[in-house]
């Protein structure tokens, strides 16, 4: 009988590239981020600010109770998910934690205070950094993405290519985390994909 312990391995839900990049233009850049571990974190009545503490002490990163705020320390994002609810996504390489230790410390932390679960296999995310990103999202998304509206640290919930997704601008280059259903994962990049052709002899 198979260890029950031991997490499957992650496979992308995208077609195998030969490069590093989906797309690599002078200005604009967007790739998989692989191997990521997503954790869905839900209060439970009455706790979300209790459970928004738990979150920040056991990863050292403030944990927001308002809509549309992400915190990261470079590593590892939380990102405000609905009510009452945040998205916490890492890649174990670059934060150094063993294959789901995240999840362990969340359960850990969160206790009676809220439901931890693993997302890991159920979700694609993808990386859109440049001097024309912003460009290439204002095309596929109704939101309103200029600096003066969406900065840094800021994050949401949208239609992005008619496909439900989640942004957070990482900085001012711009770049961009956005994160999809696996099933939906490769047409999603293909979208981006293409959205990104306008540009490519810039």
């Amino acid at each position: 009988m198979p260890d029950q312990t031991t997490l499957p391995p992650r496979v992308s839900p995208l077609l195998p590239r030969s490069g590093e990049y989906i797309v690599d233009y002078k200005n604009l850049r967007l790739s998989e981020r692989k191997a990521l571990t997503a954790i869905q974190v839900l209060s439970f009545r009455d706790k979300h600010e209790a459970a928004a503490s738990a979150i920040g002490k056991a990863l050292g990163i403030e944990c927001s109770t308002r809509p549309g705020v992400s915190n990261s320390d470079g590593k590892t994002q939380v990102s405000w998910n609905g009510p009452n609810s945040w998205m916490i996504v890492a890649s174990d390489e670059e934060s150094g934690r063993a294959p789901g230790e995240l999840l362990k410390t969340l359960q850990q932390a969160l206790a009676d205070l809220g439901a931890v679960v693993d997302q890991s296999h159920g979700r694609c995310g993808l990386r859109l950094s440049g001097s024309r990103a912003r460009q290439v999202m204002a095309k596929n998304t109704a939101i309103d993405l200029h600096p003066r509206a969406f900065t840094p640290g800021r994050c949401a919930m949208t239609s992005v290519a008619h496909m439900n997704a989640s942004i957070v601008q990482v900085d001012d280059a711009p770049t961009y985390d956005l994160f999809v259903i696996r099933s939906m994962a490769r047409s999603f990049a293909h979208a981006i994909e293409q959205s990104c052709r306008e540009f490519a002899n810039d």
